[in-house]
């Protein structure tokens, strides 16, 4: 049986955000093991290069997007890039391209700002 006395509380809304990035580490190790050491250009399903290209913060609006869900899920952001960066190598720089697909779901965007509107609406509401 498992203690709950030290675990930390997870309301609902941290179970959601910490299920966002296991999906995306789902997706980052989807295609099986016959190509586990294989680079991302090119190989792979579209959702697993852009979990990869995702987990591991390949530019800036895809560091803050993570920093993001890792805040909302209590999970340090700082972390999760170091052991993406280390078990998901970059593609060299020829290879840099990400598949000819969104790289947002328009349902994630609208979570992020649906909890915003809320905090500014709190906000606004006289003491």
């Amino acid at each position: 049986m498992r203690s709950t006395l030290h675990d930390p509380l997870l309301t609902p809304e941290n179970r959601l955000w910490r299920a966002v990035l296991e999906q995306a580490y789902a997706d980052a190790e989807s295609g099986g093991d016959s190509d586990a050491g294989a680079t991302d250009v090119g190989e792979g399903s579209p959702e697993r290069i852009r979990a990869r290209y995702y987990l591991r913060g390949d530019n800036k609006q895809e560091v803050s997007a993570l920093a993001l869900v890792c805040g909302f899920a209590e999970v340090p952001a700082d972390r999760v890039l170091r052991w993406a960066r280390k078990n998901y190598p970059r593609p060299t720089a020829a290879d840099t391209r990400l598949p000819d697909t969104p790289t947002r779901e328009p349902l994630a965007i609208g979570f992020v700002g649906a909890r915003h509107g809320r905090v500014r609406s709190c906000a606004q509401v006289p003491a």
